[in-house]
């Protein structure tokens, strides 16, 4: 028979990867179906960030992550983002893939396929401390992202980016 001691360890070991199981399963991805085109569209819903917020959307053929400032900016596909990585050095330079408005959207655009781009994977892998947007006028727009901010947005990419996937097959 099993000791008492190893009961409880054994107990606690259950108890302690249950609660990570719990935590990785959290991925709460809102479904639409198109009624015209029966297509599937995955959203994360709005995050809210400092001075702008942000979604993910996916589809068969794109994985589209959507900011929004809360001031109108004009942006164009001139305009750039460089995203500042947590802890390093490293930065990550994507330009404006949505079309010329002044309603301050944003978008960085990528392919759904059955591999994850390597961009898109880093957004979902690694925290970003901020983001630094350069806007029509070349004004810089910085939003700065806490740490409560930086693990809803790495979710929010990794939850969308792998119910996308499915989409395909």
């Amino acid at each position: 028979m099993l000791g008492g001691s190893f009961k409880k360890y054994l107990l606690f070991v259950l108890c302690f990867a249950s609660v990570f199981t719990t935590a990785a399963q959290d991925c709460t991805v809102n479904r639409e179906v198109d009624v015209f085109t029966r297509e599937t569209r995955l959203s994360s819903g709005f995050i809210d960030l400092s001075g702008a917020s942000v979604t993910v959307d996916a589809d068969k053929k794109e994985v589209d992550i959507l900011f929004s400032f809360k001031t109108n900016r004009c942006f164009d596909d001139g305009c750039s983002a460089t995203l500042y990585f947590a802890g390093t050095k490293s930065k990550l330079l994507l330009r404006n893939a949505g079309t010329m408005n002044c309603e301050g959207l944003y978008h960085f655009i990528f392919r759904n396929a059955v591999s994850v781009n390597y961009q898109l994977r880093k957004l979902a892998t690694a925290k970003i401390s901020h983001i630094v947007f350069t806007d029509r006028d070349q004004k810089m727009v910085p939003v700065n992202l806490d740490e409560s901010m930086q693990l809803k947005f790495m979710q929010a990419v990794d939850c969308v980016t792998k119910e996308a996937v499915k989409l395909l097959q």
